[in-house]
């Protein structure tokens, strides 16, 4: 027999018979239920994982921006996953020198960091990747209406930090500051725990020579905490050897992120026209002798020819690109663009040679095609893109310009004729396409047929 309770909802109130001894809700109110307990669930994962802020490098790395500005407020309106992309493709780069200990990229602030009179947002509208040696010859220079940044009259004594304070109580004010923002962000995103603990940890528990305490062990790099692992376990150090991006790559990746993410303005419209320069620079510096690492611009497959631009005569290439890589590092940093005086030094250095690849050579081979086909395919789509840059900054002469524009009308006519061209398809078996036309190449006439001949006289 079964039992027939009556019980009161949870969620309604009203009274609803069931059998069930644990039923706190009524038939319509479960689905509601059942939402509310998965939505309190993720708040609770969001709570452990905001607990572990500080044994992540992506949040100690914010913690330590934040005492070298002085105040959390340096995340007013962040973006935290756009922020932590921009951090995170810095080591992408890879750009970290192992003898001097130093790191060729920089995340550059424009807006400083600390100004005279501001202090610059942690924001990834406010950051971009830039070399070390353009950051530090930059300095502390910031250009009007320029990056995102709070006046230092305007900062608030309740989320003041120093150099001193602890990390755990600079992300205990982070997470008081960014309040749902940060709960939000980590229902969807787990805090992934820095690999360097576990192994300071290890250390700590399993070298017999150590002396340090464990908080001083998690302070050390990576690397070098491999190395006392290694030593104590008696191995080779694990040792990974990347190769560094080139500058004018990691300059254009930052020029084309900007100009997507910066609102419309005269920064965001310099920072867009910059992209066609550093693309016609990387196409000319790809064809030339032992340039490596540009082939995501511009590949040069085996059996192309095509060398759209040359240096011409008389001109340095080191002056060339020491003032692309100047030029384009300023733009990011705010300073107003003079585009005249980049296509006139541009025209003054280079000159293009041709504006359509040769691919006798590689037509004429297909194994070798088909050998590099991930190159040939990857380099038909980079063509128009180097050419399309060649021409917006008015590079070509303008015999060579017309040429290029009457072969843009002939494959426009000719893709407007394919586009209207309407095939028939075969019906039934007495009709036709018009559209392919075969001939069996082993088709042999049958002997018996008579065939019709062509009479020899008239009959009438």
């Amino acid at each position: 027999m079964t039992i027939k309770r009556i019980r009161t909802c949870a969620i309604c109130n009203n009274e609803f018979i069931t059998s069930q001894i644990k039923a706190k809700h009524c038939q319509p109110c479960r689905p509601k239920a059942r939402q509310k307990n998965q939505q309190n669930k993720r708040q609770t994962i969001a709570q452990k994982r905001v607990l572990k802020l500080s044994q992540s490098d992506e949040w100690l790395w914010i913690a330590r921006e934040c005492k070298r500005a002085g105040t959390v407020e340096i995340l007013h309106g962040v973006d935290i996953p756009a922020l932590l992309t921009v951090y995170r493709s810095r080591f992408k780069t890879h750009g970290y020198d192992k003898e001097t200990n130093k790191t060729n990229y920089h995340l550059c602030h424009i807006s400083p960091a600390v100004g005279k009179e501001t202090v610059g947002l942690l924001h990834h509208q406010n950051l971009f990747i830039g070399s070390a040696f353009h950051n530090q010859t930059h300095g502390n220079k910031s250009y009007l209406d320029r990056g995102l940044c709070i006046p230092k009259s305007k900062l608030k004594a309740r989320w003041k930090v120093t150099s001193t304070t602890s990390d755990r109580v600079v992300l205990d004010k982070v997470t008081e500051f960014l309040g749902q923002v940060l709960i939000d962000y980590a229902k969807e995103n787990p805090v992934t725990k820095s690999q360097r603990f576990c192994v300071a940890k290890w250390i700590f528990q399993n070298d017999p020579n150590n002396t340090l305490p464990l908080s001083k062990l998690e302070q050390m790099s990576m690397s070098d905490l491999r190395a006392i692992k290694a030593k104590a376990a008696e191995k080779e150090a694990y040792i990974i050897d990347y190769a560094t991006k080139r500058s004018f790559i990691v300059l254009l990746e930052e020029c084309e992120r900007l100009s997507e993410q910066l609102p419309a303005g005269e920064h965001q419209s310099d920072i867009a026209f910059m992209v066609p320069v550093l693309q016609v620079a990387v196409a000319w510096l790809s064809r030339q002798p032992d340039q490596q690492g540009l082939s995501s611009i511009l590949e040069n497959p085996y059996g192309v020819t095509w060398n759209p631009l040359q240096l011409r005569e008389g001109m340095d290439a080191s002056m060339l690109r020491d003032f692309i890589g100047f030029r384009t590092f300023h733009t990011l940093q705010g300073q107003p663009l003079d585009r005249r005086m980049i296509r006139n030094t541009l025209s003054k250095y280079l000159m293009v040679t041709s504006l359509s690849p040769d691919y006798s050579e590689s037509d004429a081979n297909s194994a070798i095609q088909r050998h590099y086909a991930d190159e040939y395919s990857r380099f038909v789509k980079q063509v128009p893109v180097i050419k399309n840059a060649i021409i917006t900054l008015g590079l070509p002469d303008n015999l060579m310009l017309a040429d290029e524009i009457a072969k843009a009308e002939v494959a426009a006519y000719e893709e407007s004729m394919f586009a209207c061209f309407q095939p028939n398809q075969c019906t039934d078996l007495l009709d036709y396409s018009t559209t392919h036309y075969e001939v069996e190449h082993d088709y042999t006439p049958n002997p018996n047929l008579v065939t019709y001949q062509e009479p020899t006289f008239c009959p009438f």
